[in-house]
């Protein structure tokens, strides 16, 4: 009996990244041990949370990178995303206030970037239809943070949460029929 091998065989990583990436993980994790122990010993605000998440991202976007999934898309889309839970992070423990008219600005650019990307570099669009359903639910999700004030106080989130939301339906009802089918697909509905 002879196999048939469907899978690419995986070509070999070089000696130099294999090295790179060992000791990037273990300088990167040092650093945030040490930042976490320094922020613990002085007392002071949990900055050591930024430096922490910081380090995470740069590594998850330069060194653990999905071989199966990636695109630039994705690659785009998960910096975006870990752009958006770090302007968070800032603005819960740092420097509280500034956030809701912050990030409203940078989920409008997220929305006009993605979609610039989506309908003018991409010939298969469908295949990045889950990540037009995941900026839909980073939206969702920053909605309420973002409109936490009445818009005669902050009409800068007001516009801007307008404007991606806007930017958001023309995507789905563009697409609506890929949508449909990427949804049946992800939650198991029969046709």
């Amino acid at each position: 009996m002879n196999p048939r091998i469907v899978y690419p065989i995986p070509k070999r990583q070089s000696t130099l990244y294999t090295y790179l990436r060992n000791y990037s993980r273990i300088a990167f994790l040092a650093a945030a041990v040490i930042c976490i122990i320094v922020n613990l010993l002085t007392k002071t605000k949990p900055w050591s949370l930024v430096v922490a998440f910081s380090l995470f991202a740069v590594w998850r976007l330069a060194f653990s990178l999905k071989l199966v999934e990636f695109s630039i898309y994705a690659h785009a889309m998960r910096a975006f995303i870990y752009a958006m839970v770090l302007l968070g992070i800032i603005d819960h423990f740092l420097a509280p206030g500034w956030g809701q008219t912050v990030i409203p600005i940078v989920m409008f650019s997220t929305v006009l970037i993605m979609g610039i990307i989506y309908f003018a570099v991409y010939d298969r669009k469908d295949r990045h239809l889950a990540s037009i359903l995941l900026l839909a639910v980073l939206y969702l999700i920053s909605l309420p943070y973002s409109l936490h004030s009445l818009p005669i106080t902050n009409w800068v989130a007001f516009g801007f949460n307008v404007a991606s939301f806007v930017l958001l339906v023309v995507m789905i009802i563009i697409n609506r029929k890929e949508v449909i089918y990427e949804l049946k697909a992800r939650l198991n509905i029969k046709k």
